[in-house]
């Protein structure tokens, strides 16, 4: 017959020859009790701690003013470190757009976050991607085919210059340069509303953007000094600037564009000179010195 073993807990009061507390506990009972004596004792110093002055003399330990004092300086140093990130990035900002002799591949080398995508990590269109971008395709088509020449019918524009001549390889694309002589200025294309002056360092010019009529906007590109302020009301052939300034090659040339409902249309076939049709582009030479 096995035993089974038990635990006795006796307290006697021997100046009354009396017991106190006689009890009897089983293992299992002995390490529950045990267990429970240890987490009556955390509870009990957890409270004393926490409720009581003795928690001042923690280590590490600060008291109320002191520990609001500091909550409220860490705040005001994140937002300190914040507003200084933003000043600093502003500032990079403006030096790259003010060098005139950065490159393409010195505004990807600032930021190094960027990660090189390989073929193999992007996935392929959707079918209903790849219809929506047929789709958009055939809108911007059609606007640009279209509706842009029906909604400038009926409008007058004229050359942007009177002696200026679009170069051979610009008069298909998006954005006309035009080759001027020294002293010839630069006229509006058609009516309409003066809505942005600025100076543009990457075009060695200033930037003039004229909102006209029936969704055309048209902008110029690396102008000489303007002569006409933002919400001024101007006509077509009006002079809105003066002739830009010569380059390294002493050429003096500015570029012209031109939108219709936000989409890029081709400023030859709106604003070509008469001149500039019969005018043949030529090799510049700079001239010599003597």
């Amino acid at each position: 017959m096995n035993r089974h073993r038990k635990f006795r807990i006796r307290i006697d009061d021997e100046s009354h020859l009396s017991t106190l507390a006689d009890i009897t506990l089983s293992p299992a009972a002995a390490v529950a009790a045990a267990v429970a004596l240890f987490a009556a004792m955390l509870l009990i110093a957890g409270a004393i701690v926490t409720l009581t002055p003795l928690r001042t003399l923690l280590p590490g330990y600060l008291n109320e003013s002191q520990r609001v004092a500091s909550e409220e300086n860490i705040l005001r140093l994140d937002s300190l470190r914040e507003k200084y990130s933003k000043n600093q990035k502003f500032i990079d900002n403006y030096l790259r757009v003010t060098d005139i002799d950065r490159t393409v591949s010195d505004s990807v080398a600032f930021d190094t976050d960027v990660r090189e995508l390989t073929p193999d990590s992007l996935l392929p269109a959707l079918p209903a991607e790849r219809k929506f971008m047929t789709s958009m395709e055939e809108r911007e088509r059609f606007n640009i085919s279209v509706l842009a020449p029906l909604a400038a019918d009926g409008m007058l524009f004229s050359p942007v210059t009177a002696d200026g001549i679009f170069t051979a390889d610009s008069r298909s694309e998006e954005a006309g340069i035009i080759i001027v002589p020294e002293g010839t200025s630069v006229q509006s294309a058609a009516d309409g509303t003066v809505v942005g002056v600025y100076y543009s360092p990457s075009e060695r010019g200033y930037a003039i953007l004229v909102q006209h009529h029936k969704g055309f906007l048209s902008g110029y590109y690396g102008v000489g000094t303007p002569l006409v302020s933002t919400a001024d009301a101007i006509d077509s052939g009006q002079i809105i600037a003066l002739s830009p300034e010569p380059d390294s090659r002493n050429r003096r040339t500015f570029t012209v564009r031109l939108w219709h409902n936000g989409l890029p249309v081709v400023p030859y076939e709106y604003v070509g000179s008469s001149t500039s049709v019969s005018i043949p582009e030529t090799t510049y030479e700079a001239p010599r010195g003597r």
